[in-house]
Parts: C-alpha cells; structure tokens; sequence
C-alpha cells in the first residue's frame, strides 16, 4: 500500500506538473486564420493573471485517481504557492489521512524537489531537474511545467513565436511546435466578455498518437482574477484519468518562505534516499 500511494500521489503532482498533451480537435471544415496582433491581447491577459498571483492557497482540494481494474482513489490536500523575494516559484503540497492527519508532503523550492513518506519516515530529496520525474514514470515531463499547470497558462514557459491561430470567436485554437521534435502542442482559449479561457491543452506525438486530455473548467474569479477549480486528466495509453477540483482558493495572502523548508523532513529519525530509490520500487501491490 505504501507503493501505491507513492504512486497515488506522484498521479496527483502530474496534475500539477503535466505537459504530455492531448489531441484536440479543431473541426474538419478549414476555420480563418488570426492574426496573432488581434490575439496578442489575449495572451497578454493570461500572463498579467500570473504577474498578479504572487501566492495562492486552497486548503479544500480533492483529487480522485481512476485506474482501469481498480476502485477509483480519493486524495485530499492542501497546497501553497508562493514566488518569492529573488523571483523564484515556490511549492508545497499535503496529502491528508482520513482524520486529516498529514500523509506525505511535496516541496519544491527553486531546483530542489522532496517528497516525504511519514507514516513510513522514508523522504525523498533531490534536484529538480527535467529528467526527475520522466525517469519514474518514463513520462515526458518538465519543470517549468508546474506553473503553466498551476495558473492554466501553456504561454509562461515563453513559447509565443511561430503560433498558428485559427477560429472563430469566441473559440481559438493555436498551434504550436512541441518541445521534442516532432511532436505539436494544441491549445484550444474561448474568449467571453473578452476574458480568455483555457479549456484544452495538449501535445500531439510524432506518430500523432494520443496521449494525453487535459480540459479546464469550472472558471471563477477569485480576487478578480479568474482561475479555473477543475481539471480532468485522461492518459489512454496508462488507462488512468485524474479529476483535480479545488475550493477555498485564496490568492496574494501572506505565507512565510518557511512554509517550503526542507528541513523538517530532512532529520535523523527520517530515511532519506535519492529519486533513484523510487525510480528501482516495484510498485505493483
């Protein structure tokens, strides 16, 4: 059990830090092209949500894990968001027991990641590096990931060149060369009230396999910054869909950076071992 929950939780985190896409489709009748200068407004929205946001928190979330074979898996967590002083982007996350005991607790601080076992006093601490995760699941993911997922912003990672937008208001979809080669990354923003909405984000591979579905919905304003509380998730090749909802979302209030503190996790009474510990676990049940 200990295993899955590793794994039940590392599902939650590729809710956070996902970018191995999905296909999304645009229509089969050929939709005018835009231009990105009548577009670029949009864009600019989306990244002047992030400017706005220098920390978040929701202490009501729930994340429900469904594996074909399986019962589906309920988490409970809190996360904190904050970017501090120097720029960087700081993260923490708890999964809670039934008595709302914490269970296992996620940091990442600037290029350093850690994952605490509790009940188990077995953590988890390295560099956070694009390869930490990928090397785990042998799924593709990134870094800088982890904010576009957060602030439902494919654009943050700095990748606005040679877009290709097509549609017709209020839907857009732009196309856009993936990070590996081959592979082309489709975002689907519906505009209302002149308010850009992301709602579909993925990546087709080279073979044009599906790999992944991502949609955002339930958008409310927090704050006046409008932010979606839901995300689906759907791998077809791992059979797995993760369903990420959110309550209770607090935005710019204060949190201390010792909220995102490795040490406590980093003491004598806790095993510590590298992610390449976790990569080498069997983590059938």
């Amino acid at each position: 059990m200990r295993k899955r929950l590793v794994v039940g939780f590392f599902l939650f985190l590729l809710a956070l830090i996902f970018i191995t896409g999905c296909v999304t489709k645009t229509s089969d009748i050929d939709l005018p092209l835009v231009e990105m200068s009548q577009f670029s407004p949009h864009l600019e929205t989306l990244k002047a949500r992030y400017d706005l946001t220098e920390t978040l928190k929701t202490t009501k979330m729930t994340v429900t894990i469904q594996e074909t074979g399986r019962n589906p898996e309920e988490l409970r967590e809190f996360l904190w968001y904050k970017r501090s002083t120097d720029g960087n982007d700081l993260l923490r996350v708890q999964a809670l027991g039934p008595f709302n005991d914490t269970k296992v607790v996620a940091i990442a601080n600037r290029n350093e990641f850690l994952l605490s076992l509790l009940d188990e006093q077995e953590t988890y601490f390295g560099k956070l590096s694009d390869g930490v995760l990928r090397n785990i699941f042998r799924i593709d993911l990134r870094v800088s990931d982890i904010l576009s997922a957060i602030f439902a912003n494919p654009f943050l990672d700095g990748r606005t060149e040679k877009l290709k937008i097509t549609g017709l208001a209020p839907k857009f979809f732009i196309n856009r060369a993936g990070v590996e080669a081959g592979h082309t990354e489709i975002i689907t923003i519906l505009v209302r009230d002149g308010e850009p909405r992301v709602t579909e984000w993925g990546i087709n591979d080279k073979d044009g396999l599906l790999q992944q579905s991502v949609v955002f919905e339930d958008y409310r304003e927090v704050d006046g910054i409008l932010r979606p509380h839901k995300v689906e998730i759907e791998r077809p090749l791992e059979q797995t869909r993760v369903v990420v909802r959110m309550a209770k979302v607090q935005l710019n209030i204060e949190i201390d950076d010792s909220r995102f503190d490795f040490e406590p996790f980093l003491t004598e009474d806790m095993k510590i071992m590298p992610f390449s510990e976790l990569e080498e676990t069997d983590v059938s049940e």
